[in-house]
């Protein structure tokens, strides 16, 4: 990993940091890239989206596009724009420079694309009548074991296939959607444009920028989420899939697949469409990104001033992103590191001395609520019950004294 920190598998937890050597407090132990940044959708003008700097209530004045650069993006893609129309009016800079780094990058025009695509298809579903899910005839005689994971993989592969096959399950669209739609494409630009590098030789990416396949590292959520969901106490599904047999939560997931696909690939005028799109790498990237991805916070005076890297209730979440060589960081209510985002990367600071073999942890979310919140929190959206040493001790006070 570096010099600091190596990959261990820890008893228990599965893959983690632990520390090569004695680190003192403040050390800088790692600087993680994202794979794909995304704004949150209420924070849009007032979001760099290079850097993530925050200025509310002012709005960023560079403009990703200007006046001249949408006139020839109109003529290229063919659009019947109305007088004084303005694209992308929502997407902005803090600077020519953060512009300039990210239009250098060789997917920019077609990542315009996709969120003029996404933009158009949202305004076209707050028009369209939500249907329900179609209800697909199910087979009483044959189940398979919802506690096998290959044969709950295979179901939940045909449940997909059968159910996302004509597009036409709609949703509401809300703007955490709207946001995740935007991650999702720019990991599936990520992947295509490391396809087309494998052919074109000329293609360069900075040796800091991770790769699609490093997320595949990270642990895929479908299987266990399911089973979390899955209220029944009967273990078994009808071999042949039916939207009645789905958790509504997987059914809102593939309305947003249905929602992203139409909005990325059907033809549209001249405007590029994103290619290798299907429920299959969707999912690969939706289900990864559920409980490892990184929140994008404001930066308060105090977090500034003094690198804490707290979350407070008064700091907006400005976006999110995956960062695959961060994800090794576990959780600990009583963690020895500190995250802070510098820009749109995370730096990872020694909170306190840590001994040789000892976990580097990091602590996801607030800490100062009661055990039982704590731990509800993450079992909820991490999916593990937490057994850190702050726990354990809390533990054991409340059954003292009850």
């Amino acid at each position: 990993m570096n010099d600091l920190l190596e990959i261990a598998f820890l008893p228990g937890k599965g893959r983690g940091f632990k520390a090569k050597d004695y680190i003192p407090a403040g050390t800088t132990l790692h600087i993680s890239h994202p794979l794909a940044t995304t704004v949150s959708q209420e924070w849009l003008p007032e979001t760099c989206q290079a850097c993530f700097h925050f200025i509310y209530p002012k709005k960023h004045k560079v403009r990703a596009v200007t006046p001249q650069e949408q006139s020839l993006l109109a003529t290229r893609w063919q659009l019947p724009l109305k007088k004084n129309s303005v694209l992308f009016k929502d997407v902005l800079f803090c600077s020519l420079q953060c512009k300039q780094d990210v239009i250098a990058k060789p997917d920019w025009e077609l990542s315009l694309a996709i969120n003029y695509r996404l933009d158009l298809e949202f305004a076209r579903s707050t028009q369209t009548d939500l249907s329900t899910s179609p209800i697909l005839e199910s087979s009483a005689e044959e189940f398979i074991d919802i506690e096998s994971d290959d044969a709950l993989e295979a179901w939940l592969d045909h449940a997909w296939d059968s159910l996302t096959d004509n597009l036409d399950l709609h949703q509401p669209v809300e703007d955490s959607d709207r946001a995740m739609c935007r991650l999702i494409a720019s990991c599936i630009l990520r992947k295509n444009n490391e396809i087309d590098a494998d052919i074109d030789t000329t293609f360069t990416t900075s040796a800091h920028t991770p790769q699609y396949k490093n997320l595949l590292v990270i642990q895929n959520n479908e299987l266990s989420l399911f089973k979390s969901l899955y209220k029944s106490p009967i273990t078994k599904l009808p071999k042949n899939p039916a939207a009645s047999n789905l958790p509504q939560e997987i059914l809102d997931v593939m309305a947003l697949y249905s929602f992203f696909k139409r909005a990325v690939s059907q033809p549209l005028y001249h405007v590029p469409q994103l290619t290798h799109v299907n429920h299959q790498v969707f999912r690969a990237i939706f289900f990864r990104e559920r409980a490892n991805s990184f929140g994008l916070w404001e930066m308060g005076d105090e977090e500034i001033a003094k690198g804490t890297g707290g979350v407070s209730d008064d700091l907006e979440l400005l976006g999110f992103g995956i960062y695959p060589s961060a994800v090794y960081f576990n959780h600990s209510c009583d963690a020895n590191v500190i995250k802070i985002r510098d820009g749109n990367r995370m730096k990872f600071i020694a909170r306190r001395m840590i001994d040789q073999d000892e976990e580097a942890c990091i602590s996801y979310g607030s800490v100062d609520d009661s055990l039982f919140v704590r731990r509800q929190r993450l079992f909820e959206h991490y999916h593990f019950t937490c057994a850190c040493t702050k726990c354990v001790q809390e533990e054991l006070y409340d059954d003292i004294i009850r």
